[in-house]
């Protein structure tokens, strides 16, 4: 017998509907995305601590850090890399960069890729079912058409689901009034019972299969490695949540120009106040071709 302690109430959503909340939640939805919580995850995976590696912007790190740390949110981190991209010289997968984190945290997932993985306001990751098979060999789901076959697991867990997701789908494709009246758009209640119901079906899924999801994550995370696809951005992503940073690595190629000492100076002491409240360990600095360094003495793969 599956128990779910991570059931998702009414209530909840309802006011996160009238906050706008729920808007993200219900485009996940409608793209047959799953939805991965820490609580669930736990079920799955029990406390798995692990040490991994985060780059930030330096010029938002003061508005990022306390957004994440210390919360049930999760990050997008690495413990391998590709080289020459530009993660190993300190850069953000699709930003500048400038800041490189020791991360401490528990495992939500562990790839071997770029997960693709995206957040609604409330900070749930939603990932594809295709990333699911790939990461755990359940090929049904990393085929073509896989979210419609993880769409169709979902309606035997429950039976109310199809029509509510049919109706749902067809009321945004109506045409004229005939069609309109028939379908007609959702109010919040029914979006918010549409959502909560994707949630909770999707968990039971994620539950009845722990030991697969259990058993391929684990070897994600025992023996880190980047998956070799021209498809792939040359990182492995682990999402982690529970985090603390331990320490970090100023790149000073990002805070000025060549030769551009005052604002150098002045950019670094800039980022040591911010960074210095939530690192636990050590500040470091260095040129862009010394990432590297920090990432493989503290477990890092290249």
């Amino acid at each position: 017998m599956i128990f779910i302690s991570d059931m998702i109430y009414l209530k909840d959503l309802l006011f996160e509907t009238k906050v706008a909340h729920t808007q993200k939640s219900l485009m996940w939805v409608h793209q047959n995305y799953i939805p991965v919580y820490p609580k669930v995850m736990k079920q799955i995976m029990g406390d798995v601590p692990i040490t991994t590696f985060h780059n930030i912007d330096w010029y938002n790190a003061k508005v990022m850090l306390p957004k994440v740390l210390g919360k049930k949110k999760s990050i997008s981190t690495y413990t391998a890399l590709q080289k020459d991209i530009n993660m190993t010289r300190g850069g953000g997968v699709q930003t500048g960069g400038g800041i490189v984190l020791e991360i401490e945290g528990k495992v939500l997932i562990a790839g071997t890729e770029d997960l693709g993985s995206v957040p609604d306001e409330s900070g749930r990751r939603w990932i594809s079912p295709k990333i699911l098979g790939d990461i755990t060999g359940m090929t049904h789901f990393s085929k073509a058409g896989g979210h419609i076959y993880y769409k169709k697991n979902l309606y035997k867990i429950d039976k109310k689901l199809e029509p509510l997701w049919h109706n749902y789908a067809t009321s945004l494709l109506t045409m004229n009034d005939k069609e309109r009246e028939q379908y007609p758009l959702y109010n919040n209640k029914q979006k918010a019972e549409l959502i909560k119901r994707w949630i909770d079906a999707s968990n039971k899924f994620l539950l009845k299969n722990k030991k697969k999801i259990r058993d391929s994550f684990m070897k994600n995370v025992n023996n880190p490695k980047v998956r070799g696809s021209r498809f792939t951005y040359g990182w492995n992503e682990l999402l982690v949540y529970d985090i603390k940073v331990k320490d970090a690595f100023i790149v000073l190629d990002a805070l000025a120009s060549p030769g551009d000492e005052e604002t150098l100076e002045s950019g670094l002491k800039h980022v040591k106040g911010i960074l210095k409240p939530y690192v636990k360990g050590k500040i470091f600095q260095g040129f862009s071709d010394s990432v590297m360094r920090f990432v493989k003495q503290r477990g890092g793969t290249v």
